[in-house]
């Protein structure tokens, strides 16, 4: 979700305890638009794992299409919810 002054807000993936700043990687869409959050596809590609994320309409597209079962198990739906905050200051410790 892009704010009032053009920035996007980051996501936070919920499951995968990772923050995304960048939208869709199919089509560019941001995750989610409200505090709710959105379903996110998350793509294991490679030998190195590299993550790619998609949004919900994306990933069930891609979902759709997947034909092989050792395939299928490099995708893994999560959560995402944007981030309207910064991270705690010192994580947390005093």
């Amino acid at each position: 979700m892009a704010e009032a002054n053009g920035h996007t807000v980051p996501h936070l993936i919920v499951n995968r305890a990772q923050v995304v700043s960048e939208g869709c990687g199919a089509c560019g869409k941001e995750f989610a638009s409200t505090h709710t959050g959105e379903r996110a596809l998350s793509a294991a590609v490679g030998q190195d794992n590299v993550t790619y994320m998609f949004c919900a309409a994306c990933g069930d597209a891609i979902m759709g299409r997947v034909q092989a079962d050792a395939v299928r198990q490099r995708y893994t739906w999560d959560w995402a919810v944007p981030l309207k905050g910064s991270p705690l200051s010192h994580n947390g410790k005093n």
